[in-house]
């Protein structure tokens, strides 16, 4: 298993730790300088002889006046010279090695090398402790080496840090590995190899999960490679591996298992998610999913991730699902679904080709719309009908900026009857608006040619093609007339020309024969005069100074006469029908109103727009214009249109970052009432939040009113070690909740828990089950962490 903290992939790990093993090396200390300090004084008044040999007063703390080699231990208390070359101290040794390791024994033996004098052998027994940059570690004997570092400790029992490891792997704490073994063997540096022993990165006294291994060598910043494994949870042993591997790099992108995750459904049953993660590179990784559904079938799929520079960079994901035959039965009702092979692409992808240029690349494919709708737990890939495929090459050359784009949209309306769209290409080149000598004119030019399919098939025969080219070429010219700081007006005028190598129907949305349109508009924007004014309050908390700005607003459009303008023809943008010999005028009122902290010291206060009101409205020479405005989403394709507009009321609030709204109304004044509302809140305080979006339509008398709302929060206590998010998505005009999950998670000092419930409602008539609720569960260890399955599990995706 490996330690899964990799960029944007999600890690859960272990939470608070306290500092014990620090607490407990300078509790050994303290305790050992007190008993050196009693026994000094009691050697002190009661002198023994010295032994033989020994040229040092006896009682005394001495160093061995015998021929010291350069990296010989630097030790105190009790010293004899048992024969050349060979020390021996006792009495509650003290040692500092040249490597910067404190050693302390019961006693000690120390070995010198008479060809090298860098070089000296220790045996030391009784109470050893070894502390050095790497650790802890107590035993009861040690033999160590110091010319090459290396040694062998029986009994030993202690803790190894990762230094430079993420904190966020070990619960925000200090990255730690608690081992006991039989043996411990130092092979070099930073690593070891334990034989008959155990090890967690747990922090307790007694640790709530550890393994056990026959032998294991660990490889600090590097990997932990472990023989015949047994995982204990709680003193209860759970799985056994005859061969582990547990990295711990300290970047946290290491080769390795994942941990496994398990899940139930009505529809799917029971689920065991697991995943293996590669570290190709610093700069690249791959994830190899699978997923086992006792009553669904399985499936199987790569997600691979690259980063080159920080402007190129790509993520892009496959998956193959093999669905068997499904029966269901929920509330009495039994579904019967064919099994099916699907498959589903999907990625994106950015390339800086040279200063200037850029390549995008966007996949989101799936072959299959009923698996969709039954295995993905997130509503808008649940409900996605879309398939895309989409490439895109932008360029700039000084003032020119060229753009070209391929995109094939296909749209599925059953899993017989497609409809496909796009731009199979498009290419636009624009020169940017630029003086023109030394007068007040800018002039740009825009071109563009596409060609647009519109295709519909059933069952793989092609029932209708309304596909068409088009080439379309505008000039323009701007003339700023005002440069008064209340008052902004500019004007401009276009003449475009467009050819079309089909022209609209009678009764399909094209037919043979092509159509050249050409035309001029002339456009007119004034905002102002701008009114403000300043309220000074200095007793409020909330700000020192506000600000109120109101800003009326015109615009006014004129299109000259257009030679037969229906005959251009229409497939989704509906903007580019332009009704001929019209004139368009837009007319608003925005109030915003500004707040400024008061000065924090030097620093002056922060101004914030916490409140902005807009409303507008356009009237239209030609009614049939308003069918063709963008600008009001219920006016679009309505009726014979109108003279006027809806009225169009913005609003927006942010008092503060704890608080985001916004809403937008369109009104329709004629008589049709209200016809649109959508609004969204967030809500954000310290690690608690919530989200709301609400939606309410109808453009058609005839038909009821549709209306949708989602819902969610989520929430942090208790120092991050629990966590909760809730979702819902509700249907209000059909009155029948979509979706609605919790995902919930609990992380105690060393392990945790996490666990999601979701409930699926599909429409009836739609030939799925009624609904499917699902079940995900997963363990947490610190250092080792979960992930998210192909469909979105724990709400990722």
């Amino acid at each position: 298993m490996r330690n899964p903290a990799r960029g944007s992939r999600p890690s859960h790990a272990g939470a608070a730790r306290e500092r014990l093993p620090r607490e407990l090396r300078r509790s050994i200390a303290a305790v050992s300088w007190a008993v050196c300090l009693l026994s000094t004084v009691l050697s002190a008044q009661q002198p023994a002889a010295a032994p033989a040999g020994d040229s040092n007063s006896a009682g005394k703390p001495a160093r061995a006046q015998a021929r010291t080699p350069a990296n010989l231990p630097d030790c105190s208390w009790q010293s004899n010279e048992i024969a050349a070359g060979h020390l021996r101290y006792t009495g509650n040794v003290q040692c500092e090695l040249p490597d910067g390791v404190m050693l302390s024994a019961d006693s000690m033996d120390i070995y010198t090398d008479d060809d090298n004098d860098n070089k000296s052998r220790i045996v030391a027994a009784g109470n050893v402790v070894f502390d050095g940059p790497e650790g802890h570690i107590a035993a009861e004997r040690l033999e160590y080496d110091t010319g090459t570092g290396t040694g062998t400790f029986t009994l030993a029992r202690g803790l190894l840090s990762i230094r430079d490891h993420s904190p966020a792997s070990f619960g925000g704490r200090e990255a730690l590995v608690y081992f006991y073994g039989e043996r411990l063997e130092k092979l070099g540096p930073r690593r070891y190899r334990v034989t008959r022993g155990n090890w967690t990165t747990c922090e307790q006294p007694t640790p709530r999960w550890h393994f056990t291994n026959s032998s294991m060598v660990i490889n600090l910043e590097d990997y932990v490679v472990a023989r015949n494994t047994l995982l204990h949870v709680k003193g209860v042993p759970l799985f056994y591996l005859p061969w582990f591997y547990y990295p711990i790099q300290s970047d946290d992108r290491a080769t390795g298992f994942l941990m496994p995750s398990y899940g139930a459904s009505t529809f799917r049953g029971q689920a065991f998610s697991n995943a293996f993660f590669w570290a190709i590179s610093r700069s690249q990784d791959a994830t190899f999913m699978h997923d086992w559904f006792t009553r669904a079938g399985q499936g199987g799929g790569v997600e691979y991730r690259y980063v080159l520079d920080p402007q190129s960079s790509g993520t892009f994901r496959t998956y193959l699902f093999e669905r068997s035959e499904t029966v269901s039965s929920v509330d009495g009702v039994t579904t019967t679904l064919p099994g099916s092979t699907s498959f589903e692409f999907s990625g994106n992808a950015t390339q800086a080709l040279w200063p200037g240029a850029t390549a995008r690349a966007r996949l989101d494919y799936f072959s299959d719309v009923q698996s969709q709708q039954l295995l993905h737990q997130n509503p808008y890939d649940a409900s996605r009908r879309n398939r895309i495929i989409e490439g895109a090459l932008t360029a700039s050359f000084g003032s020119l900026l060229t753009n070209v784009i391929y995109q094939r949209n296909e749209i599925i309306n059953s899993a017989t009857d497609t409809i496909l769209y796009g731009s199979t290409p498009r290419a636009s080149a624009t020169v940017v608006p630029r003086r023109l000598f030394e007068t007040p004119l800018y002039a740009s030019m825009n071109a563009e040619y596409a060609y647009l399919p519109q295709r519909r098939t059933v069952d793989g025969l092609l029932i209708q093609d309304d596909s068409f080219g088009r080439l379309d070429v505008a000039p323009s010219v701007r003339v700023p007339l005002s440069r008064l700081s209340f008052l902004s007006l500019n004007t401009s005028a276009t003449y475009r020309t467009t050819y079309y190598t089909r022209q609209a129907g009678l009764i399909a949305p094209t037919q043979p024969g092509s159509y050249f349109r050409q035309y001029a508009t002339v456009r007119a924007d004034m905002v102002g005069p701008v009114l403000t004014r300043i309220f000074e309050l200095p007793e409020s908390s909330f700000a020192d100074r506000l600000k109120h700005v109101i800003e009326p607003s015109v615009t006014m459009d004129f299109t000259s006469a257009i030679r037969d303008y229906r005959r251009t023809p229409i497939l989704s943008d509906i903007s580019d029908f332009i009704v001929g010999n019209s004139t368009r005028v837009t007319y608003g009122l925005t109030n915003r109103l500004f707040s400024r902290s008061g000065a924090v010291g030097t620093a002056r206060g922060v101004a914030r727009e916490f409140l902005t009101v807009g409303v507008q409205q356009t009237y239209y020479s030609q009614p049939e214009a308003s069918r063709y405005d963008g600008n009001y989403v219920s006016a679009q394709g309505t009726g014979l249109g109108r003279e006027f507009s809806p009225i169009a009321l913005n609003v927006r609030v942010s008092p503060s970052s704890v608080l985001d709204a916004n809403t937008r109304i369109e009104y329709d004044a004629s008589g049709f009432g209200l016809r649109m509302i959508t609004t969204g809140a967030t809500l954000t305080s310290g690690q608690s939040g919530a989200t709301l979006n609400y939606s309410w339509q109808r453009f058609d008398r005839t038909q009821p009113a549709g209306s949708f709302l989602s819902a969610s929060t989520h929430t942090r206590f208790f120092d991050d070690r629990v966590s909760a998010n809730y979702s819902l998505s509700l249907d209000v005009g059909r009155s029948y909740i979509v979706s609605q999950g919790i995902v919930a998670s609990y992380m105690a000092q060393c392990c945790g828990v996490q666990g999601e419930y979701q409930r699926y409602n599909y429409p009836s008539g739609s030939g799925l089950p009624e609904s499917d609720k699902r079940i995900n569960f997963a363990f947490v260890l610190a250092g080792v962490g979960t992930f998210s399955n192909f469909f979105g599990a724990f709400g990722g995706r």
